[in-house]
């Protein structure tokens, strides 16, 4: 007899062999128990995860000569049929190759025949979502009023490309990819049986390559049979699969202590002279820094699908990075999947991504940042006097102060950076830790400089007393002020006159014909305060009123707004030019 696959030899017979669906075999099992058969059924999920076994199981079920039962027998004559694949009342049909219309047709004219031999004909369309559009129409009406003796299953890769119309008229069932815990156990089952000698942690890397599908863990499984006859190793495992070592990732990691640019070059070089898929390389590394962040949040490794060794390695380095640079790193890298699929010359992009993980600055709360700059906070264990915490300051503070706080959160986070790894520097940076401290202490001393910073030709605003002939003898240069950053505000402010004083408020008051340039120059506000406290010394609040020009004796004459756009554009060829050219006359307006 010819050699039978172990993907085949070792389909289930019955539903308690489907690994990994309990969630659907517990429903089917139900229902065969209570016979209540549906007519139609639509099993969805990744490749290899016991769709067509399911479909052939339940087959089986319905039509086994001991019916009802909830599991075949698989010793009569129709089981053993359904299983060899030679029944004639189970018709598994290609849906890629019978996508048309004709094949529908010719099912459609079969399925009026009442089964051969068995109890149900069944119709199990593997790929249904191949059909032509023009097919699954064909089929709608069948699918949803069979004859009593017919059942549909259909099996599916791309749910989504299956009508709304056919999946109404089914039950769906969707199966999920099979972890690798029960990967391992069926293989671990099937080298017991076979007698065949294989390492554990081999068998762990064949489960993990397999992506959940329990066919692909079971063809790979029979391949490298094929290639040892005696026990297989771990290394010949994944020299054949071309897997790259875990070694290799925490090798990689193990560089973050020097952050040397010549070792992080040689580690690169390394990965591409040994032939390993780029793209593989970085889902691994993607793995790794995943398995880092993992145990460190849970404080645990039993989600970590790998060796005991390797988890005691992570459980030993979980200290070294924080949850903040993980999820930066794991975000570098996904970002840099496309770019180094597409790249023409994936080596250069190679290094430069691994120097840039390497030389990236450990994270730093804010809170951290703040309160060193926060000056109360720092002279305070000094003994020192409290800096003024004036909100208006910051505009006054000049560059030396600033350039002080800038250097205090430098050294800040150099060090930081440096103390995410102590090993071969080490002592290097306890020798220039006193010349940042000092440098730290000269940057602190900047902002004690505040205390005695007084600022000038400022006037403080609760001693200030407007006064409102001055404001109305230099009212043109406001406006031109103004002007000089925004033109279009300068001009229906030009339509207001200063009108009064009161506490420290300069009221500008409009004509009552012109409420368009008042709310136009209202939400603007804040940037005139902002230049009459700048360059004219004036902290004042901006308050409005409208009033009668005429009856107030004011000979001021306002503009519409058409003549205040035209004013603008004689005055400033350049925005005369740019109306002009994009015909912006309607919009102004």
């Amino acid at each position: 007899m010819s050699y039978i696959v172990l993907a085949r030899k070792w389909r289930p017979m019955v539903f308690e062999d489907v690994m990994g669906q309990e969630h659907i075999t517990a429903i089917l099992t139900s229902a065969l128990k209570n016979q209540r058969i549906a007519h139609a059924y639509i099993f969805a999920g990744p490749r290899g995860v016991g769709k067509t076994s399911t479909a052939r199981l339940l087959a089986k079920a319905v039509n086994c000569e001991h019916a009802p039962v909830v599991n075949p027998c698989n010793e009569c004559a129709t089981c053993k049929s359904i299983t060899n694949g030679h029944s004639l009342d189970v018709i598994e049909i290609d849906g890629a190759s019978n996508r048309g219309i004709d094949e529908i047709r010719n099912l459609r004219e079969n399925i009026r025949f009442a089964p051969a031999f068995s109890l149900y004909k069944i119709y199990i369309i593997d790929e249904v979502h191949m059909l032509t559009k023009e097919a699954f129409n064909a089929l709608l009406k069948t699918l949803e009023e069979p004859p009593s003796h017919a059942i549909f299953i259909f099996a599916t890769t791309e749910i989504h490309r299956v009508p709304l119309t056919i999946l109404s008229r089914c039950q769906r069932f969707d199966f999920k990819r099979i972890s690798v815990s029960k990967i391992q156990e069926m293989l671990q089952k099937i080298i017991e049986s076979e007698k065949i000698k294989i390492d554990e942690e081999a068998l762990l890397l064949i489960a993990r390559k397999a992506d959940g599908s329990m066919r692909d863990a079971e063809s790979i499984l029979d391949q490298m049979i094929s290639f040892s006859t005696e026990k297989l190793t771990v290394d010949q495992v994944r020299n054949s699969l071309g897997l790259i070592d875990q070694e290799v990732y925490f090798e990689f990691t193990d560089l973050f202590a020097s952050r040397q640019t010549a070792r992080v070059l040689e580690f690169a070089g390394k990965i591409v002279t040994s032939g390993h898929d780029l793209i593989d390389f970085l889902h691994g590394l993607q793995e790794h820094f995943r398995n880092f962040l993992i145990t460190g949040a849970l404080q645990n490794t039993k989600l970590l699908d790998v060796a005991d060794h390797y988890k005691k390695l992570y459980q030993d380095g979980i200290n070294r990075f924080t949850d903040r640079d993980l999820i930066h790193y794991l975000q570098i890298l996904g970002d840099a999947e496309q770019q180094l699929k597409y790249s023409s010359f994936p080596e250069l992009t190679l290094e430069m991504l691994l120097l840039k993980l390497i030389h990236k600055p450990a994270s730093i709360d804010l809170e951290k940042i703040l309160a060193m700059i926060d000056k109360s906070d720092i002279v305070s264990s000094s003994g020192e006097n409290t800096p003024p915490t004036n909100a208006e300051s910051s505009d006054t503070v000049p560059q030396q102060i600033r350039k002080s706080n800038k250097k205090m959160v430098e050294i800040s986070l150099n060090n930081n950076s440096q103390s995410s790894g102590e090993s071969e520097q080490e002592k290097s940076s306890k020798t220039t830790a006193s010349e940042d401290f000092q440098e730290l202490e000269s940057a602190f001393r900047g902002l004690q400089d505040l205390n005695n910073y007084e600022t000038p030709q400022k006037k403080p605003v609760e001693n200030f007393v407007l006064n409102i002939d001055e404001v109305k003898n230099n009212w043109d240069k406001i406006i031109e002020a103004v002007r000089s950053q925004k033109i279009a505000l300068a001009s229906f402010l030009q339509e207001g006159i200063p009108y009064a004083a009161e506490k420290g408020r300069l009221i500008i008051a409009y004509d009552e014909g012109a409420a368009f340039h008042q709310e136009h120059v209202e939400k603007n506000s804040k940037i005139i305060e902002k230049i009459l406290k700048n360059d004219f010394q004036l902290p004042v609040r901006l308050g409005f009123k409208s009033i009668n020009f005429k009856k107030e004796g004011i000979e001021k004459q306002p503009r519409t707004p058409e003549e205040i756009v035209e004013d603008i554009k004689n005055k400033q060829p350049v925005i005369r030019k740019i109306i002009d050219m994009f015909d912006l006359d309607e919009s102004l307006h």
